[in-house]
């Protein structure tokens, strides 16, 4: 293949996996705009909806390490296309569902439609570009998909005003089938001569062996721990009680809590294509992890411990903490560094499946604590800072357990 021609591909690569992803971050996000129409609607609890929301990450962490033996057994491009096709089911049950069940089972068919999304682009990355330009890609493919999460505020708001939350997920499962034939037509898995393509398949002991490796990775458990509390604490607020916060506390409606819900957004996003050449940049990937972690939870204490605060005061802290917050990218590259290539898809899914399922946990345990602090009705401002409260003190504790790791610096991977 030419320089030309690899170039093009590559730039195929990255587009189309971006494409892809969008699908995963708009369900991930999607409940924070219309939960409290849901809850309003089919008289769904606080804690209900905690759990209706959390399903997507409970099915999607579910299946993280099969995924990871999926994707290094048979590719990305057909494990990603394949999978896709559920999201789509899934974004059907949902739209047509009337109690928590149903949009529980909705939302776990989409989580596991999604499960590839993001780490089988990472896999294709690993395969096909130098390994100091993991996290720029990483983060690029986090920022371009983000456009789902984008789509997931105020457009979500504007059309299910105008068709109704129902007719938004029918439409969603339309484009999610168009992204599923796109991936499985132009995805390509390695370069050509790569050893992951003539590697001879494993057999049911050494996908074993494997998994047994990975699991004994000692400092791969030091980013799981984190990666539970992280990403999950972020997506607590953005995916899920941000909105109905801005609704009881700050008395939006549905456009104007979208509209603050797209600022959060637009701030991930940027914050994620900032912490993306920055390990480059500082020559550091743990302490970029440090920092935005304690600006996270400082924010989050304010947030917690400052009662009345004003609408503008209360959104501008929300969207700083997205800004800061949005390193888990990084965290993905360091655990890449620290993965032998034949490993890299179990690997990236075994810690990936702890951000993920940490969503569910923490979005389950945040809606208990707000039901049992609410009286019924619209919920208390001390409900909500005691969410505040337990997401900063958790965070706290999971920087702490990952501050010993050995940093991944990205010129000692240069130099060799």
């Amino acid at each position: 293949m030419s320089g030309t021609a690899a170039a093009r591909t590559r730039l195929a690569l990255v587009v189309t996996v971006c494409i892809g992803y969008v699908a995963s971050q708009f369900f991930r996000s999607a409940n924070a705009v219309i939960a409290p129409d849901l809850m309003r609607d089919l008289s769904i609890s606080a804690e209900s909806m905690g759990i209706v929301t959390g399903a997507f990450f409970l099915a999607f962490a579910a299946v993280q390490l099969p995924c990871g033996v999926l994707l290094d057994r048979f590719g990305p491009r057909r494990v990603m296309s394949s999978l896709l096709l559920l999201a789509a089911a899934g974004s059907v049950v949902f739209s047509l569902s009337d109690a928590p069940p149903g949009l529980a089972a909705g939302r776990a068919l989409m989580g596991v439609g999604c499960s590839a999304g993001l780490m089988g682009a990472m896999v294709v990355f690993a395969r096909w570009f130098p390994a100091d330009r993991f996290s720029t890609l990483a983060a690029m493919i986090f920022a371009i998909g983000g456009l789902g999460n984008l789509v997931a505020t105020t457009p979500l708001a504007a059309v299910s005003q105008g068709i109704g939350w129902r007719g938004a997920f029918l439409g969603m499962a339309v484009v999610t089938l168009a992204m599923a034939a796109l991936l499985g037509t132009v995805l390509r898995d390695a370069p050509p001569g790569h050893p992951a393509l003539h590697r001879k398949p494993e057999s049911p002991r050494e996908i074993l062996a494997g998994l047994g490796q990975v699991l004994r990775n000692g400092p791969l458990w030091l980013i799981v721990a984190i990666q539970l509390i992280a990403y999950p604490a972020l997506m607590t607020m953005l995916a899920l009680w941000a909105g109905p916060y801005l609704s009881d506390v700050h008395g939006l409606g549905p456009v104007e809590r979208g509209n603050v819900l797209f600022a959060m957004t637009v701030a991930q996003l940027l914050g994620t294509l900032a912490y993306g050449p920055l390990d480059r940049v500082f020559d550091t990937r743990k302490w970029l992890v440090l920092a935005g972690g304690a600006m996270t939870v400082a924010i989050l204490a304010v947030l917690a411990l400052v009662p009345g605060l004003a609408l503008w005061q209360a959104a501008a802290l929300l969207i700083a903490m997205c800004g800061v917050g949005s390193y888990q990218m990084v965290l993905h590259t360091h655990a890449r560094a620290i993965l032998p290539e034949h490993l890299v898809g179990r690997g990236l899914t075994l810690q990936n499946m702890a951000a993920i399922g940490g969503v569910f946990l923490l979005q389950s345990a945040s809606g208990f604590i707000v039901g049992a602090l609410s009286d019924g009705g619209a919920q208390s401002e001390f409900a909500y800072r005691v969410v505040f409260a337990f997401l900063a003190g958790l965070l706290a504790v999971a920087l702490l357990i990952y501050a010993p790791i050995a940093d991944s610096r990205p010129r000692q991977l240069t130099a060799g």
